[in-house]
């Protein structure tokens, strides 16, 4: 019986964690802020390069969780529509390294702008400590994915 409770209670946190999860990406998503023929898979990955300059595509892959070939296809469209460009490397022409095109920085730098306009909205309707209560919850939130992400990449 106990395990029956316990596959419930983990199904109906799995839908609460989906139900927030949805609202915080409609309340912060840029997207619907700013004019861009993007899908939520493309954007996330344009969002990769705001950290790292550049990946191969197994690490655009992993770090996505998908099929190197579903990611080359994915890469492919936003090559096409000029958001990124292949290069191979100089010191092994075998490696082929993906960048942001001049196009492709510009909208990752709109949509971390948008996103953080979004978010200082938000932000002024909270008091001092609420403001510090959620930075909080989000920062142990990306600590716990980040973690469990890392543990199965190095499985």
């Amino acid at each position: 019986m106990k395990d029956n409770r316990e596959k419930k209670d983990w199904s109906s946190s799995i839908t609460r964690v989906a139900k927030a999860y949805n609202e915080i990406s409609k309340c912060i998503n840029p997207v619907q802020l700013i004019k861009v023929d993007l899908t939520t898979s493309q954007i996330k990955v344009l969002m990769s390069f705001s950290d790292k300059d550049s990946f191969t595509m197994t690490e655009l892959s992993k770090a996505h969780f998908v099929s190197v070939s579903t990611m080359t296809s994915m890469v492919d469209r936003l090559i096409h529509n000029g958001f990124l460009q292949r290069k191979k490397e100089d010191k092994d022409r075998r490696v082929v390294r993906i960048f942001l095109t001049a196009e492709g920085k510009k909208t990752v730098k709109d949509l971390l702008r948008v996103r953080r306009q979004e978010l200082k909205k938000f932000f002024l309707e909270l008091d001092d400590r609420e403001r510090g209560l959620f930075v909080k919850s989000i920062e142990n939130v990306a600590y716990y994915l980040s973690t469990v992400r890392k543990t199965r990449l190095l499985a």
